[in-house]
C-alpha cells in the first residue's frame, strides 16, 4: 500500500481532533478503530458523514464507504441509511448461527442418515405464508410431515408448508422422497428467513415418532423463508428435538 506524507486535518464535532496520514480505506478504518477504543466515541456516538470522512482524508467516498462497510461487518459500528453510522454498544453483539443439514449433523456423529416421510397433503397456506388480502385457495400449498433418523433412532421431527409456485420440484410425483429441507436448501440457498427457538411438550404424535412420552420436553427450531426479491413468505419448517438437543452459535 502506498502511502503519502501529506497530512490531513480530522474535524470531528466541529473541533480539530487530531491529524492522520493521508491513505486508503485501511487508515481510515485505522483511525475510527482508535477513536472508538480510546473512548473519544463512546457507545452510540454519531460518526463523521462519508463526504466529511471523504473529504478530511482527501479520498473517494468510495473508499470511505469500503473501510465504514467493513466496520459494520465486524460489529464495530452501526450503519443505518440516512440516519448515519454510529458506534455499537459493546454489550451487544450479532450472533452467526449455522443452518445445517440433518443430514450433516448426524453423518458428523457418526451414524447412518435416514429420512422417513410420513404425510404429503396439499392445503391451503397457513397464515404464517399469507400475504395481507390474499386468497386462500386449497392448492397453493405442500404439508409434509417426516422423520429423520440417525441410524435406528429418531433424530428429529419436521414439519412443513411450502408455496407451490415457490418449490415445484417438491411438487413433482415419482422417485425417491427427500426431506424437503434437504430439497429447499439444495435448490434454493438464498432465500431470507428468520428463526424462532423455543420449548414445547411433545403432543402424541410427536412423541410416538421420537420415541419418548406424551408431555416430555421439546427443543424447537421455527423457520420462516421469505423471497429475496419479493419479501413474499414462501415456506415454513417446524422442527422437533428432543431435549439432549443442542445448539451453538459464534459471536
Amino acid at each position: 500500500m502506498r502511502v503519502e506524507s501529506a497530512r490531513v486535518a480530522i474535524v470531528s464535532g466541529g473541533g480539530c481532533v487530531g491529524s492522520v496520514p493521508k491513505s486508503g480505506y485501511l487508515a481510515i478504518k485505522g483511525y475510527i478503530s482508535t477513536m472508538i477504543r480510546s473512548k473519544e466515541w463512546p457507545p452510540g456516538h454519531l460518526l463523521p458523514t462519508e463526504t466529511e470522512l471523504a473529504a478530511q482524508f482527501d479520498c473517494a467516498r468510495a473508499t470511505v464507504n469500503r473501510a465504514l462497510g467493513e466496520l459494520a461487518e465486524e460489529q464495530i459500528i452501526d450503519r443505518r441509511r440516512k440516519a448515519g453510522s454510529r458506534v455499537r454498544d459493546g454489550r451487544e453483539r450479532m450472533a452467526n448461527l449455522k443452518i445445517q443439514f440433518p443430514c450433516r449433523e448426524i453423518e458428523a456423529m457418526g451414524k447412518d442418515h435416514r429420512y422417513v416421510s410420513l404425510k404429503r397433503e396439499m392445503c391451503a397456506l397457513p397464515m404464517l405464508l399469507q400475504n395481507i388480502g390474499e386468497t386462500r385457495l386449497e392448492d397453493q400449498c405442500l404439508r409434509t410431515e417426516g422423520v429423520h433418523y440417525a441410524s435406528e433412532t429418531p433424530f428429529q421431527f419436521e414439519r412443513s408448508w411450502f408455496r407451490r409456485n415457490a418449490f415445484p420440484e417438491l411438487f413433482q410425483e415419482g422417485g425417491k422422497v427427500k426431506a424437503p429441507c434437504i430439497t429447499l436448501l439444495e435448490k434454493n440457498p438464498f432465500y431470507h428467513g428468520s428463526l424462532c427457538v423455543s420449548a414445547s411438550k411433545a403432543n402424541h404424535i410427536e412423541a410416538r415418532h421420537l420415541g419418548i412420552k406424551v408431555g416430555e420436553p421439546l427443543i424447537n427450531k421455527e423457520y420462516i423463508l421469505t423471497d429475496g426479491l419479493e419479501g413474499t413468505p414462501v415456506a415454513v419448517m417446524q422442527i422437533r428435538y428432543k431435549p439432549d438437543y443442542s445448539i451453538s452459535c459464534i459471536f
